[in-house]
């Protein structure tokens, strides 16, 4: 009994370790202090969620979204899934392909989620050896200036994993 709760206390006191791994992505962001709001796993999915202050998950003006796919070979592994969930939770939307190589997809799309409402994002896909990443920057649809938009597009463009 006592060995159990040696162990016990072991695995809280190590757990925080393994809740989160450092980002692969090595991304400049703008000054502000974007939090980690949301980490949700699903099978071989991982996403985080990264959102300005004051901003919470579903409450959001603005987000970042970090994810990787285990297990999976390309892009294309990964967006049929994706595009699977646009069509359950954001409907109507509008997907448009802005890059597209074998290893490395860059999209836009735009729609009206149930949860979180309307919103644009442009979204990199990249596949390497260990699986699929994902790199994406959204924002509701009228709170973006083109000038913010373009600004983004060209982050997301020059970010490499790590």
């Amino acid at each position: 009994m006592r060995l159990c709760r040696i162990m016990a206390v072991f695995l809280l006191a190590i757990a925080p370790a393994f809740a989160q791994t450092p980002e692969r992505w090595d991304i400049p962001l703008d000054p502000r202090d974007w939090r980690l709001a949301a980490e949700n796993r699903e099978g071989r999915l991982t996403e985080r969620i990264y959102v300005a202050p004051g901003e919470s998950e579903y409450f959001w003006n603005e987000k970042i979204v970090i994810g990787h796919q285990r297990l999976a070979f390309s892009p294309d592994d990964y967006l049929a899934g994706f595009l699977e969930f646009l069509n359950e939770h954001c409907r109507p939307y509008k997907v448009k392909p802005l890059q597209q190589e074998p290893h490395d997809v860059l999209l836009q799309w735009e729609g009206d989620c149930r949860i979180t409402g309307s919103q644009f994002e442009y979204r990199r896909i990249v596949a390497a050896k260990d699986g699929v990443h994902v790199l994406a920057y959204a924002a509701r649809m009228n709170r973006l200036s083109e000038p913010k938009r373009e600004a983004w597009l060209g982050i997301l463009r020059e970010a490499k994993l790590k």
